[in-house]
């Protein structure tokens, strides 16, 4: 698999800038390198992006043994009295590897840098594949540490590598970092770009392997480290949601949307002001029809004085006035009685008969499923529900009757 690496500048990108670029086989072996824009990066199955060493900070961390959700809150407490920034303004990665008593390397860097590089690259759809780091400790706290120098003759530079951490430097702070005279007994081994090999050599009294530019940046891309971890993760879903907040962002922010911005804003006032037109119109109109049912109940009854709900105040003097002339409801025994004779089977008699104010219970009928539906039917016609409550038939008359 063809792989591409670019090294990224520590300062914001623009169409213009130019990278620094390795392409690969997938091992260690570089097929092609150069400096190009965007744009005129050579294509690859895999995109690496490499952050430079000065742009990183390293500390050590005890994991706790929390959910892989909570762990990114868990490494805010845990760094917060080491960090020179909010930790909600800082990328934090943890390592690939971890002790056995669960200390971890974890490194951060500005997030809002490698959020816009991450959209930058994204924006050109040319998505990266991994976030990796331009040096990595070792992890290994037996291993030797390395010193690497790169850089120009003019603007030499360099790292150093151990178990830990990475320190950065220009070259003249050599003596100040890693102390007067030669590292041979320590075991400290030196590479050095092609162009510095010499000032470094003479810098740190040691002798230098030299490792071109592209080998190294091909190299870095072999790491295990991946930089953009939680909310920065590279996968599908971080892509989208990414996308979205950019787009929301661009919406919200860019003078070119302002009009659009306007609109939705007048559209939104627009639609309140007629949801409460609507509101009062219905409003309106509910209390109109209160008022008619309020003058109706006082045209008919006009004893009434004091009208609280009038449907049941009208009923209720209904109810007196059916009384009064002998006139019988729906809701009377007779009435009910002879409605449930009608519907019953021919041939059913009931044992026992039960009554109250629009109610009826009749026990001993023995219906089976077939004649209850046919009653049912027959009593729904005349206003009344009827059901089976265990052994007896309820009959009840609406509540309108």
């Amino acid at each position: 698999m063809i792989t591409l690496t670019v090294a990224l500048p520590a300062a914001g990108l623009l169409p213009a800038t130019e990278f620094d670029y390795a392409l690969s086989d997938g091992g260690r072996s570089v097929v092609a390198h150069g400096r190009a824009a965007l744009a005129l990066l050579p294509a690859a199955a895999s995109l690496v992006l490499v952050v430079p060493a000065r742009c990183l900070s390293w500390h050590t961390a005890k994991l706790p043994p929390v959910a892989a959700s909570r762990l990114r809150l868990a490494l805010d407490g845990i760094l917060e009295d080491r960090l020179l920034d909010e930790p909600a303004n800082l990328a934090l990665a943890v390592g690939p590897q971890r002790t056995a008593q669960g200390d971890a390397l974890v490194a951060v860097c500005d997030k809002a840098w490698l959020r816009s590089v991450l959209e930058f690259f994204e924006r050109a759809k040319r998505p990266a594949t991994r976030v990796v780091p331009q040096f990595a400790p070792t992890a290994d706290a037996l291993a030797p540490r390395r010193l690497v120098v790169s850089g120009t003759p003019d603007a030499p530079e360099l790292a150093v590598i151990d178990a830990h951490c990475v320190l950065t430097g220009p070259l003249v702070m050599a003596v100040a970092l890693q102390g007067a005279g030669p590292h041979e007994e320590a075991g400290t081994t030196l590479f050095a770009d092609p162009a510095v090999a010499e000032l470094a050599e003479q810098a740190l009294v040691l002798p230098a392997t030299i490792l071109p530019p592209a080998q190294w940046l091909a190299q870095s891309g072999e790491t295990r480290w991946e930089l953009a971890q939680f909310d920065l993760a590279i996968s599908s879903s971080g892509r989208v949601a990414r996308r979205w907040a950019q787009a929301w962002t661009e919406f919200a922010r860019a003078p070119a949307w302002r009009p659009v911005r306007w609109g939705l804003v007048l559209l939104l006032l627009a639609n309140l002001a007629g949801l409460n037109a609507w509101a009062w119109r219905q409003d309106a109109a509910v209390q109109g029809r209160q008022q008619q049912v309020k003058g109706l109940l006082s045209q008919t009854f006009p004893k009434v004085k004091t009208i609280v709900d009038a449907p049941l105040q009208m009923e209720r003097e209904l109810a007196r006035l059916r009384q009064s002339s002998g006139a019988q409801s729906g809701r009377d025994l007779e009435v009910m009685l002879g409605a449930v004779g009608a519907a019953l089977p021919v041939g059913s008699n009931a044992s026992m008969v039960e009554y109250g104010p629009g109610e009826l219970a009749l026990r001993g009928l023995a219906l089976n499923s077939a004649q209850l539906e046919l009653v049912r039917n027959k009593l729904t016609g005349q206003a009344y529900t009827a059901r089976l409550d265990g052994d007896r038939l309820l009959v009840r008359a609406e509540a309108s009757k």
